[in-house]
């Protein structure tokens, strides 16, 4: 199991060549997850994209498993926002949300926003 991140998403979307090889990679490794922040991350954006582009986030969206954001992976991703934010080292919060869930699930995380997400410990990270 693993959790895909929105770049990564848009990656494959955008045909990047190094995105897709992992992506295959990871289809053959077992249950491919996203969580419920990168969809809303990914789909605020579809005013921006064509039709056709749309509607391949969304075939692709559809093809993973989702995780949700639930009470745990919220009161994880404040507690790690605030010892971060006290060693002035910020993170987006729905990096943390999301970095939040990963862990919470034990699973790592496919992105190559790699700057942020390190700061998130123990979260394991893949980047392409």
């Amino acid at each position: 199991m693993i959790c895909i991140d929105s770049d990564f998403a848009i990656a494959i979307l955008k045909g990047e060549s190094k995105a897709k090889e992992l992506l295959i990679t990871l289809e053959s490794e077992g249950d491919i997850y996203i969580t419920s922040i990168s969809i809303f991350e990914l789909t605020y954006i579809t005013k921006e994209i064509s039709k056709k582009k749309e509607k391949s986030l969304l075939n692709l969206i559809n093809a993973l498993k989702v995780l949700p954001l639930d009470k745990n992976s919220a009161l994880i991703a404040s507690k790690i926002g605030r010892k971060l934010a006290k060693k002035g080292k910020m993170v987006h919060p729905m990096d943390l949300m999301i970095g939040a869930m990963a862990l919470q699930n034990k699973m790592p995380l496919v992105t190559n926003n790699v700057k942020h997400f390190s700061r998130i410990k123990g979260l394991e990270i893949v980047s392409w």
